[in-house]
């Protein structure tokens, strides 16, 4: 696992609690899937999570300064 990837889902339970850690270890060797794998998807859903809220925050934005009532001329 990459660092960026561990400070990115180092605050998560699942890795964070040593007992939750265990279990998804077990879990994911069960089905054959690479712990790793599953932490690059978390931080990438992670990072696309806040793309969208920043898109959604400059949505917002614009749309409050694109309102002529708000402003005087």
């Amino acid at each position: 696992m990459t660092p960026e990837t561990q400070e990115q889902i180092s605050d998560l339970l699942l890795w964070s609690d040593k007992e939750s850690h265990e279990i998804l270890k077990k879990v994911a060797t069960e089905h054959g899937i690479e712990i790793d794998a599953l932490a690059d998807l978390v931080a990438w859903e992670r990072e696309e999570l806040e793309s969208i809220r920043r898109r959604q925050m400059n949505a917002t934005f614009d749309e409050i300064f694109d309102n002529e009532h708000y402003w005087r001329k």
